[in-house]
Protein backbone atom coordinates (compact mmCIF):
# COMPACT_ATOMS: atom_id res chain seq x y z
CA UNK A 1 0.00 0.00 0.00
CA UNK A 2 0.89 3.58 -0.52
CA UNK A 3 2.75 4.62 2.38
CA UNK A 4 0.49 7.75 2.40
CA UNK A 5 -2.94 5.70 2.20
CA UNK A 6 -1.56 3.54 5.16
CA UNK A 7 -0.82 6.83 7.18
CA UNK A 8 -4.41 8.04 6.36
CA UNK A 9 -6.05 4.55 7.45
CA UNK A 10 -3.97 4.44 10.60
CA UNK A 11 -4.82 7.63 11.13
CA UNK A 12 -8.50 7.37 10.89
CA UNK A 13 -8.44 3.82 12.85
CA UNK A 14 -6.83 6.02 15.27
CA UNK A 15 -9.34 8.68 16.09
CA UNK A 16 -12.62 6.95 14.54
CA UNK A 17 -14.55 7.27 17.61
CA UNK A 18 -13.64 11.04 17.81
CA UNK A 19 -14.33 11.39 14.26
CA UNK A 20 -17.73 9.73 14.77
CA UNK A 21 -18.70 12.33 17.45
CA UNK A 22 -16.89 14.97 15.56
CA UNK A 23 -18.77 14.94 12.18
CA UNK A 24 -22.32 12.66 13.12
CA UNK A 25 -24.41 16.38 12.85
CA UNK A 26 -22.76 17.85 9.56
CA UNK A 27 -23.82 15.50 6.65
CA UNK A 28 -24.80 16.67 3.19
CA UNK A 29 -28.88 16.07 4.18
CA UNK A 30 -29.46 18.20 0.97
CA UNK A 31 -27.29 15.54 -1.25
CA UNK A 32 -28.59 12.73 0.84
CA UNK A 33 -32.32 13.51 -0.15
CA UNK A 34 -31.40 14.11 -4.00
CA UNK A 35 -29.42 11.09 -4.03
CA UNK A 36 -32.78 9.12 -2.22
CA UNK A 37 -35.30 10.63 -4.82
CA UNK A 38 -33.28 9.58 -7.84
CA UNK A 39 -32.36 5.76 -6.37
CA UNK A 40 -35.89 5.36 -5.29
CA UNK A 41 -37.34 3.88 -1.98
CA UNK A 42 -36.35 0.64 -1.44
CA UNK A 43 -33.28 0.99 -3.60
CA UNK A 44 -30.77 -1.27 -2.78
CA UNK A 45 -27.43 1.18 -2.38
CA UNK A 46 -23.46 0.82 -1.48
CA UNK A 47 -21.88 3.23 0.90
CA UNK A 48 -18.32 2.84 -0.47
CA UNK A 49 -16.70 4.39 2.15
CA UNK A 50 -18.75 4.57 5.73
CA UNK A 51 -16.30 5.23 7.87
CA UNK A 52 -18.10 4.85 11.35
CA UNK A 53 -21.69 4.77 9.94
CA UNK A 54 -21.97 8.72 9.49
CA UNK A 55 -24.61 8.45 6.47
CA UNK A 56 -25.94 5.05 7.45
CA UNK A 57 -28.88 5.90 9.09
CA UNK A 58 -29.56 9.26 7.16
CA UNK A 59 -29.69 6.82 4.01
CA UNK A 60 -31.55 4.06 5.76
CA UNK A 61 -34.49 7.01 7.02
CA UNK A 62 -34.77 8.20 3.31
CA UNK A 63 -36.03 4.76 2.21
CA UNK A 64 -32.73 3.03 1.21
CA UNK A 65 -31.21 0.26 1.67
CA UNK A 66 -28.17 0.57 2.60
CA UNK A 67 -25.09 -1.70 2.22
CA UNK A 68 -21.94 -0.15 3.91
CA UNK A 69 -18.45 -0.42 4.54
CA UNK A 70 -14.50 0.68 4.74
CA UNK A 71 -11.12 -0.09 4.78
CA UNK A 72 -10.59 1.23 8.48
CA UNK A 73 -11.30 -1.55 11.14
CA UNK A 74 -11.87 0.75 13.78
CA UNK A 75 -14.37 2.44 11.71
CA UNK A 76 -16.34 -0.76 11.33
CA UNK A 77 -15.90 -1.42 14.91
CA UNK A 78 -17.36 1.66 15.76
CA UNK A 79 -19.85 1.79 12.95
CA UNK A 80 -21.12 -1.84 14.32
CA UNK A 81 -21.94 -0.67 17.98
CA UNK A 82 -23.91 1.80 16.58
CA UNK A 83 -25.93 -0.29 13.96
CA UNK A 84 -25.39 -4.34 15.64
CA UNK A 85 -27.90 -5.30 12.99
CA UNK A 86 -26.63 -3.12 9.82
CA UNK A 87 -25.03 -4.60 6.65
CA UNK A 88 -21.83 -4.18 7.70
CA UNK A 89 -18.10 -5.45 6.29
CA UNK A 90 -14.80 -4.50 6.47
CA UNK A 91 -13.45 -3.93 2.44
CA UNK A 92 -10.91 -1.95 0.25
CA UNK A 93 -13.65 0.23 -2.39
CA UNK A 94 -10.65 -0.39 -4.87
CA UNK A 95 -11.99 -4.42 -5.02
CA UNK A 96 -15.55 -4.41 -3.83
CA UNK A 97 -16.63 -8.26 -2.89
CA UNK A 98 -19.77 -8.26 -4.93
CA UNK A 99 -20.86 -9.51 -8.31
CA UNK A 100 -21.95 -7.36 -11.20
CA UNK A 101 -24.91 -5.01 -11.18
CA UNK A 102 -26.25 -5.36 -7.51
CA UNK A 103 -26.93 -2.27 -6.66
CA UNK A 104 -29.45 0.57 -7.37
CA UNK A 105 -26.52 3.46 -6.41
CA UNK A 106 -23.37 4.36 -4.86
CA UNK A 107 -22.71 6.53 -2.27
CA UNK A 108 -19.01 7.92 -1.95
CA UNK A 109 -19.19 11.03 0.40
CA UNK A 110 -15.71 11.97 0.62
CA UNK A 111 -14.14 8.60 -0.56
CA UNK A 112 -12.21 9.19 -4.11
CA UNK A 113 -10.37 11.92 -3.32
CA UNK A 114 -8.10 8.96 -1.12
CA UNK A 115 -7.21 7.27 -3.70
CA UNK A 116 -4.22 8.48 -5.92
CA UNK A 117 -4.85 10.48 -9.42
CA UNK A 118 -3.73 7.56 -11.35
CA UNK A 119 -5.85 5.30 -9.83
CA UNK A 120 -9.06 7.51 -10.43
CA UNK A 121 -10.88 5.85 -13.09
CA UNK A 122 -9.96 2.94 -12.07
CA UNK A 123 -12.09 3.25 -9.04
CA UNK A 124 -14.91 4.39 -10.42
CA UNK A 125 -15.02 1.76 -12.86
CA UNK A 126 -15.18 -1.19 -9.86
CA UNK A 127 -18.17 1.04 -8.73
CA UNK A 128 -19.68 0.76 -11.57
CA UNK A 129 -18.81 -2.59 -12.37
CA UNK A 130 -21.34 -3.67 -9.40
CA UNK A 131 -24.02 -1.16 -9.99
CA UNK A 132 -26.92 -1.78 -12.13
CA UNK A 133 -28.76 1.37 -12.52
CA UNK A 134 -29.64 5.06 -10.72
CA UNK A 135 -27.36 7.47 -9.05
CA UNK A 136 -23.74 8.12 -7.59
CA UNK A 137 -23.26 10.33 -5.48
CA UNK A 138 -19.08 11.67 -4.82
CA UNK A 139 -17.53 14.59 -3.16
CA UNK A 140 -13.93 15.29 -2.59
CA UNK A 141 -12.04 18.39 -2.58
CA UNK A 142 -11.54 20.67 -5.05
CA UNK A 143 -7.97 21.40 -6.20
CA UNK A 144 -5.06 19.99 -8.24
CA UNK A 145 -3.87 17.68 -5.29
CA UNK A 146 -2.58 14.37 -5.65
CA UNK A 147 -2.79 13.06 -2.33
CA UNK A 148 -1.63 15.75 -0.38
CA UNK A 149 -1.24 16.26 3.08
CA UNK A 150 -4.50 18.05 4.85
CA UNK A 151 -6.28 18.62 8.02
CA UNK A 152 -9.20 16.40 8.79
CA UNK A 153 -10.41 17.29 12.16
CA UNK A 154 -10.52 15.77 14.82
CA UNK A 155 -7.98 13.03 13.24
CA UNK A 156 -5.46 15.13 12.05
CA UNK A 157 -3.15 14.92 9.12
CA UNK A 158 -4.73 12.55 6.56
CA UNK A 159 -3.52 12.44 2.81
CA UNK A 160 -6.13 13.36 -0.29
CA UNK A 161 -6.50 14.21 -3.82
CA UNK A 162 -8.32 17.09 -5.18
CA UNK A 163 -10.09 18.03 -8.72
CA UNK A 164 -11.31 21.01 -10.60
CA UNK A 165 -14.90 20.73 -11.27
CA UNK A 166 -14.68 20.57 -14.63
CA UNK A 167 -12.76 17.34 -13.90
CA UNK A 168 -14.98 15.75 -11.85
CA UNK A 169 -17.71 16.03 -14.46
CA UNK A 170 -15.36 14.64 -16.98
CA UNK A 171 -14.76 11.52 -15.30
CA UNK A 172 -18.34 10.76 -14.40
CA UNK A 173 -19.45 11.47 -17.67
CA UNK A 174 -16.00 9.00 -18.79
CA UNK A 175 -17.62 6.86 -16.34
CA UNK A 176 -20.62 6.71 -18.33
CA UNK A 177 -23.27 8.23 -16.19
CA UNK A 178 -25.41 10.62 -17.33
CA UNK A 179 -27.77 13.58 -15.89
CA UNK A 180 -24.16 14.32 -14.18
CA UNK A 181 -24.23 17.57 -12.07
CA UNK A 182 -21.17 18.91 -10.67
CA UNK A 183 -21.33 21.95 -7.61
CA UNK A 184 -19.38 23.50 -5.43
CA UNK A 185 -20.28 23.62 -1.95
CA UNK A 186 -19.18 25.52 1.08
CA UNK A 187 -17.13 23.32 4.37
CA UNK A 188 -19.64 22.44 6.74
CA UNK A 189 -16.83 23.52 9.16
CA UNK A 190 -16.86 27.11 7.92
CA UNK A 191 -12.86 26.83 6.70
CA UNK A 192 -12.56 29.37 4.12
CA UNK A 193 -9.66 28.09 2.16
CA UNK A 194 -11.46 24.47 1.80
CA UNK A 195 -13.82 24.39 -1.10
CA UNK A 196 -16.03 20.65 -1.73
CA UNK A 197 -17.30 19.69 -4.67
CA UNK A 198 -20.53 17.42 -4.82
CA UNK A 199 -20.87 15.12 -8.29
CA UNK A 200 -24.18 13.50 -9.52
CA UNK A 201 -24.63 11.04 -12.21
CA UNK A 202 -27.51 8.31 -12.75
CA UNK A 203 -26.22 5.25 -14.24
CA UNK A 204 -29.73 4.04 -17.45
CA UNK A 205 -30.86 0.65 -16.05
CA UNK A 206 -29.23 -2.75 -16.86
Amino acid sequence: MDTRLARTQHAYDAGAAAYQEHWRALRPLDAIRKFAARAGRGGRVIDVAAGPALDLRLLRDAGLAVVAGDLSAESMKVAGTLFPKGSLARWDYRRLPFGDKVFDGVWASQALQHVPRAQVRAVLTEWRRVQRGGPIFVSLREGEGDLEEVDEPPVGAVHATSVSADELRALLLWAGYGEVEVEPRPDLLGRTEVTWLHGFGTLPPA
